[in-house]
């Protein structure tokens, strides 16, 4: 068995759900970076929190309160002012933990790093060649960045002008487990917004929903590229879609028809 590698000043945040089908992958890749390891479950029902504390991790229950909320939450229980946000499903390579741990090692970090995530289809091991990446702070010193508590997302309050450093290796994104999670990720997600974002007009939505779908298919196989990954490119284009469209259409469904 190797030797632990030296620490690091930076705290892994996750947080998890349900998620032991593929919580061992993630923080198997997540050792070699020598960094705090903070868990915030949200009741998982499964071997979650087991697996979690195999790994050495800090784990802490908490309720699901949203996207934001959850990880506002998380923030506070870091001992380190340094958070790497990573999900259960985001897979680290080696190339990236050496450049994480170059960037610490070296001196004062920058304060907001982006890393792009490199989308993984399910069935697949790896990215397809020249994959397309999502970009996203995800390494940040919480003293001039938090989280907001918007329950739809986790966007980040930034009280500095410091300009975020993007990191030149990608992390594997592992996001859906097969076809019939991805369908369920998409009502999941459009109940979501149609639940908690704020009211948008009827007739808007309306004039919307003829064309959500094609655009949206055009972005996730031609510009995202899914085009590479062969038939699953094209399936998982459809799926991505269809969750912009049935978005847009439980939003609709929530709005009273006009004149009534």
């Amino acid at each position: 068995m190797s030797a632990a590698p030296p620490p690091i000043g930076l705290s892994v945040l996750i947080r998890t759900l349900n998620e032991a089908d593929r919580l061992a992958r993630t923080l198997q890749a997540v050792q070699p970076l020598g960094a705090e390891i903070v868990i915030i479950d949200a009741d998982s029902k499964d071997d979650t929190v087991a697996i979690a504390r195999s790994f050495g991790a800090i784990v802490i229950n908490n309720p699901w309160p949203g996207f934001g909320p959850q990880r506002r939450f998380g923030e506070d229980k870091c001992s380190h002012d340094f958070i790497f946000s990573l999900d259960a499903d985001e897979v680290l390579t080696d190339a990236i933990v050496a450049e994480i741990r170059g960037v610490f090692l070296r001196g004062a970090p920058p304060r907001l790093m982006i890393v792009r995530k490199a989308v993984v289809f399910p069935h697949h091991d790896k990215p397809p060649p020249w994959p397309f990446c999502h970009e996203q702070i995800l390494i940040y010193d919480r003293r001039i960045a938090r989280t907001g508590l918007n329950p739809n997302w986790d966007q980040l309050e930034i009280s500095a002008a410091d300009k975020p450093v993007r990191l030149k290796n990608p992390l594997w994104h592992f996001s859906l487990r097969n076809l019939n999670h991805a369908v369920s990720k998409a009502l999941f997600v459009g109940q979501l917004a149609a639940d908690t974002q704020r009211p948008r007009l009827r007739l808007g939505l309306a004039l919307r929903l003829p064309f959500e779908f094609p655009i949206a298919f055009l972005k996730y196989y031609f510009l995202r590229r899914y085009f590479l990954a062969g038939l699953d490119g094209f399936v998982y284009g459809m799926v991505g879609a269809f969750s912009r469209f049935i978005r847009i259409a439980l939003m609709a469904e929530k709005r009273p028809q006009e004149g009534k």
